[in-house]
């Protein structure tokens, strides 16, 4: 085994380098990801994902390890999001996640960083162990869903359409949840070329509205107005979405459980819960 011992950003990191670590690093992992140089590119521009705020692993040249972090802002952070943490396989069993922090939190402290945020797959004992080391500890259960979209005809008197300039203020008051870093508003409008957002009308009035990631077709938000609730415009946005992607399987994530209604909504509509995940946090 080749032991690590040399901590640095990602700074120098091409992005077909990191996409390329990031796969093997996933390959094995409870939910297999595989992910392309443009993918990554589109995750790091809507998360908000930094080099410099992001940590890598390395023997020598080789990145072995890496901790992606995202600011919640790009002149004064003070929050850093953990938007993906992988090691490659040869060199797991170093706690390399905890050595990676314990060497950079200083820093950050230093920068003006308050708190660092994460999501964990709930049946994934060594990477909580790995967080809880650290200091993190959890603040909330969320729940993921795929599949497809059952059919149904929609009720009549609503309209869907995109909309490529939404208004954001007024579609966040329609939100009862708070969404987790990668499904916020801020989010969606970083990654507005990649996700398309569509609302829904009654009498020309705004009542939903829908955000889809168009490459992976994962829903980054919906909600509805709460006077229109339960009339039929939640099931129209999914059914028009599903529409637009002929059909193909959807997925959203990160459901916080302290809305069953949102869990039962979705199941109604031909969606399958197929993970859990812990929303987890430090204060430095």
């Amino acid at each position: 085994m080749i032991f690590i011992h040399d901590f640095r950003t990602l700074h120098n990191v091409s992005t077909p380098d990191l996409c390329d670590t990031f796969n093997v690093a996933f390959s094995d992992y409870i939910v297999p990801l595989h992910l392309t140089p443009s993918i990554l590119e589109q995750k790091m521009q809507g998360e908000n994902l930094l080099r410099d705020y992001s940590i890598g692993a390395f023997a020598g040249n080789a990145l072995g390890g890496f901790i992606l972090h995202a600011v919640d802002n790009k002149t004064h952070p003070t929050v850093l999001y953990n938007g993906g943490t992988g090691i490659i396989p040869e060199y797991r069993g170093q706690h390399l996640v905890q050595k990676m922090y314990d060497q950079f939190i200083p820093a950050y402290q230093s920068q003006g960083i308050r708190k660092i945020i994460l999501e964990v797959i709930s049946t994934n004992l060594p990477a909580i162990k790995a967080y809880t080391n650290t200091g993190f500890h959890k603040t909330r259960t969320i729940h993921s869903f795929k599949g497809n979209i059952k059919t149904h005809k929609s009720p009549a008197g609503i309209s869907i359409k995109e909309n490529t300039t939404p208004d954001w203020p007024l579609l966040a008051t329609f939100m009862d949840m708070i969404p987790t870093w990668s499904n916020n508003v801020a989010s969606i409008q970083r990654e507005a070329p990649f996700t398309v957002t569509w609302e829904a009308t009654v009498n020309g009035q705004t009542v939903g509205f829908i955000s889809v990631h168009k490459d992976t077709r994962r829903i980054r938000n919906i909600a509805v107005h709460p006077e229109f609730r339960r009339k039929g415009v939640g099931s129209a946005l999914l059914q028009y979405a599903s529409d637009q992607f002929r059909g193909a399987a959807v997925s959203i994530i990160n459901i916080d459980e302290h809305f069953p209604e949102i869990d039962k909504f979705l199941q109604q509509a031909g969606l399958m819960h197929y993970l859990s995940q812990y929303e987890m946090e430090i204060v430095l």
